[in-house]
């Protein structure tokens, strides 16, 4: 659902740039859609929601947070110093800056995620446990801790994920901690409706990574990353989106990768918009908000434009609020 809504006009316009969309139910599972590219044809076959794994950006953040959070160590609204920061390792000097250049001060951690402070997102993970962090990544995508670099350039994405894996991920957070393996198959039918084979959904129980109270802290801060002052503020008030939504942003080293992934109460989504040739950038500016954002939000906008739209924490109980869609 909400497919027609890609607008991948922008991406067959400009040579050799793809992208991948990958959506899935965050309570089991179930893979919603797919978008492996611009277009399949004879030359264009790479599925890049399935089959390209690309560096995340700060759309890792969230998960540096939610670790620290989860230790009962820091909430968001304690604050830390955004500043210029410097690290010494075999007689080198790393010094990693924010975007821009810009630092903002003393700032609290909500503050920070909206924002996408690289210092403060680094200064938070040296002092959290790193392999507590490493952990959460591992149990939220399924994949073994050693694919996750063990220093602190993890807080700025240094490590690789599909589309696919990203959504699994951040489906965490809505999914009260719980993490699922994606499947694509429900069950096929014949022409008359009739079930003639049921799907095999992954076996055993959805591993819990996360307490609720965290995935509640972390839907809240993520919320304000669409709220002025957010990456995602000018791709909502461009598009009009005003849904139920939390996510995140990502843009790696000279704007080679775009990121967006977020998730609603009924589903979460990525999206990566970049060339197949990691050596060729996007070009100057072309960030996750601007880029990937705005195809994340379109596609969301159709999904629940023929449904009610539900509020965090509604479940669908009385009570249950209906929006109408923009």
């Amino acid at each position: 659902d909400g497919l027609g809504a890609m607008n991948w006009g922008v991406l067959k316009s400009t040579a050799r740039v793809e992208g991948g969309l990958a959506a899935l139910r965050p309570e089991d599972g179930s893979v919603l859609a797919l978008v492996g590219g611009s277009g399949f044809n004879f030359r264009n076959q790479l599925n890049r929601s399935l089959d390209a794994s690309r560096p995340v950006g700060s759309s890792i953040k969230p998960f540096v947070f939610a670790a620290a959070f989860e230790s009962g160590r820091y909430r968001p609204e304690d604050k830390m110093e955004d500043s210029p920061v410097h690290y010494r390792f075999g007689g080198k000097t790393w010094s990693p800056q924010n975007y821009g250049k810009k630092y903002f001060g003393e700032v609290t951690l909500a503050e920070a995620l909206h924002r996408s402070l690289n210092s403060v997102a680094i200064k938070l993970l040296d002092a959290v446990d790193i392999d507590a962090v490493i952990r959460l990544l591992s149990g939220a995508t399924g994949l073994p801790r050693e694919h996750f670099p063990r220093n602190l350039s993890l807080a700025l994405g240094t490590t690789d994920l599909s589309p696919l894996q990203m959504a699994a991920a951040y489906g965490v957070f809505v999914n009260g901690g719980r993490a699922v393996k994606p499947y694509f198959i429900k069950s096929v039918a014949d022409r008359d409706g009739n079930v003639i084979k049921d799907g095999v959904p992954p076996a055993g129980e959805p591993q819990a990574v996360l307490s609720s109270a965290t995935c509640a802290a972390m839907i809240s801060v993520l919320e304000g990353v669409f709220a002025k002052n957010g990456t995602a503020y000018p791709a909502a008030h461009k598009t009009g989106f005003n849904l139920p939504a939390a996510g995140k942003t990502g843009t790696t080293n000279e704007y080679r990768d775009a990121w967006f992934a977020g998730v609603t109460p009924d589903l979460a989504a990525s999206v990566w918009v970049g060339h197949d040739d990691m050596r060729i950038p996007l070009g100057y500016g072309e960030t996750g908000g601007r880029f990937a954002a705005p195809i994340w939000m379109n596609f969301v906008k159709a999904v629940y434009r023929s449904r009610p739209t539900r509020q965090f924490g509604d479940g669908g109980a009385p009570g249950y609020k209906v929006k109408s869609q923009p």
